[in-house]
């Protein structure tokens, strides 16, 4: 004869009802085929149009890079102009890359862009505050004057309300 095992409790125990597979009484039972497959969301106009903002203002840096090189000094002729030409140049890959991340619906893309935006304003401020000590040319303030309202642009855009449904599908 076996005893039944020790419960500290003093609870005597019970066998575990699991349920059985297969639908539940007075549930429906699986979907139908049609409903396997869900339909694709809609972009809004508004998130290509800031796609298009956001990879102007990104490619704004390394042309804007060779503008002003040329502009100021004629062209690329220093160390210190190619190394900058390849900073903005690796900013640009970063900002496509974001922005075909952004445009497929990427939540997290959008706050990213609108982010290093913010930041890169800054840095693009602070080259307004030195060249207006310096005397840029005016080629030079186009650049610089694009740099700043492109970013602007395409995030106010980035947020329209009509967006919002869009990439609130892609949290993750």
């Amino acid at each position: 004869m076996t005893q039944p095992p020790f419960d500290p409790y003093g609870t005597p125990m019970r066998p575990v009802h699991q349920p059985q597979a297969g639908p539940l009484p007075g549930y429906p039972g699986q979907m139908r085929g049609v409903d396997q497959f869900t339909t694709a969301l809609v972009r809004p106009g508004a998130v290509l149009v800031a796609f298009v903002f956001w990879v102007l203002a990104s490619l704004s840096w390394p042309v804007g890079t060779v503008v002003r090189f040329i502009a100021e000094e004629g062209g690329l002729v220093s160390t210190g102009s190619v190394l900058t030409l390849f900073g903005t140049g690796c900013l640009a890959i970063g900002g496509v890359l974001g922005s075909v991340a952004f445009v497929r619906g990427g939540y997290h893309a959008r706050l990213a862009l609108c982010g290093g935006a913010f930041v890169i304003g800054i840095l693009a401020v602070a080259a307004v505050v030195v060249g207006a000590r310096e005397g840029l040319e005016p080629a030079s303030w186009v650049v610089v004057v694009l740099r700043l309202l492109l970013p602007a642009v395409a995030a106010v855009f980035s947020f329209l309300p009509g967006t919002r449904h869009y990439f609130a599908g892609n949290l993750g």
